[in-house]
């Protein structure tokens, strides 16, 4: 049976998992690079901010999951502190360029103070979760007085900037390759 349910700490290294198969071929064959990709978009949230985190599980298995942050401050003091120490320990120039991560976040904090990360294992793709995942958490941020939520995508994964547009995401920003959208609460 499927269902969402809110996050808890022994999730995470089911979350990284999913984190790494949903990114490109090269986090999946190698082992550092994915290690970096799950710890630039995956543990802070399970650790800092479980309560705007859920997962979709199959049977008691996780396989989805859209985790969220509702303050960039915070976001940015951690993940630098923690996940970015852990980033340089497997590749020292990749904890230089992360160091940028929580940039576009602090500039639209104004606006949209949350932003989210939402990945489905492939099987469950395109069978409406990823729209149940993210109701319940723009449902959770609603009921926080949360007022916006961003997220930044690849300009080239179409099927996802589709996903988010028919959420309400609204593009702000394209530059670099990527798409910055957000959606006001």
């Amino acid at each position: 049976m499927v269902n969402i349910r809110e996050v808890k700490q022994e999730d995470i290294e089911r979350v990284k998992y999913i984190c790494i198969q949903t990114a490109d071929e090269k986090a999946k064959t190698d082992k550092a690079t994915g290690e970096i990709i799950a710890n630039t978009y995956s543990t802070y949230y399970v650790r800092e901010e479980p309560e705007t985190c859920f997962v979709l599980e199959d049977d008691g298995l996780v396989v989805g999951y859209i985790i969220c942050s509702t303050n960039a401050k915070k976001f940015k003091k951690n993940f630098r502190k923690v996940d970015l120490t852990e980033i340089k320990k497997i590749k020292n120039s990749a904890g230089i360029e992360n160091w940028f991560i929580p940039v576009p976040y602090m500039i639209f904090k104004c606006i949209y103070p949350a932003h989210l990360h939402i990945n489905l294992l492939e099987a469950y793709q395109g069978k409406g979760y990823g729209t149940e995942l993210m109701n319940t958490l723009l449902s959770k941020l609603r009921e926080k007085g949360v007022k916006g939520v961003m997220l930044l995508a690849a300009e080239s994964n179409k099927g996802a900037v589709k996903f988010y547009k028919r959420h309400g995401f609204k593009t702000f920003v394209t530059a670099f390759g990527g798409v910055a959208m957000g959606k006001k609460l």
